[in-house]
C-alpha cells in the first residue's frame, strides 16, 4: 500500500471514527487543503487533512501485528503438536513405547493403514489423531486418579 493510499484509508478512518457525515467530511478536507475529496489530494494535502481530523479528535492506533509472526498453525503446527503430545504421554508412562516407530504405528492404526506416518497426514487426519491422542491421556489420567482414592 502506498503512502497516498495509506493516508486516504487514515482519513476516511477518522470520518468514520468521529462519526461525520458526508457534508461535514467535505467541510472538514476543504477548510484544511481547499479540496473536497481526498481522491484530488497529494501527498502534502493528504497530511494536512488528517491532521485536521486528528484536531477534531481523531486517534489514530498502531498497526496491528502481522498473524505470521505467530507459530504455524497449518500441518507443521499440527504435526509438532502431536509430536509433543506422544512425548508427554510417554513421560507420564502411558505410553508402553514412545518411540517414533510406535507413534508411526499409532497412526497407522488410527487412520486405518491409509497413512504411514504423521508427516504424511492431511490437516484432518492430523487434528483427529491430536485429539485421539488427548482423550487417551485424558482417560488414563482419570483412571489413575480413582486408583488412588
Amino acid at each position: 500500500m502506498t503512502d497516498t493510499n495509506k493516508l486516504k484509508a487514515q482519513i476516511h478512518i477518522a470520518k468514520q471514527q468521529l462519526g461525520m457525515d458526508d457534508e461535514t467530511y467535505r467541510a472538514v478536507l476543504k477548510s484544511a487543503t481547499g479540496k473536497t475529496s481526498s481522491a484530488q489530494m497529494g501527498v502534502v494535502d493528504l497530511h494536512k487533512a488528517l491532521q485536521a481530523f486528528k484536531d477534531k479528535g481523531f486517534k489514530s492506533r498502531p498497526p496491528r501485528k502481522k498473524t505470521d509472526q505467530k507459530k504455524p498453525a497449518g500441518p507443521y503446527g499440527l504435526l509438532q503438536k502431536i509430536k509433543d503430545q506422544w512425548r508427554v504421554m510417554g513421560e507420564q508412562k502411558i505410553l508402553r513405547d514412545s518411540s517414533d516407530a510406535a507413534l508411526r504405528s499409532y497412526v497407522s492404526r488410527q487412520t486405518n493403514g491409509r497413512f504411514e506416518a504423521p508427516e504424511f497426514l492431511d490437516n484432518r487426519n492430523m487434528i483427529m489423531v491430536l485429539e485421539s491422542l488427548k482423550q487417551w491421556q485424558l482417560r488414563e489420567l482419570r483412571e489413575r486418579k480413582w486408583e488412588d482414592v
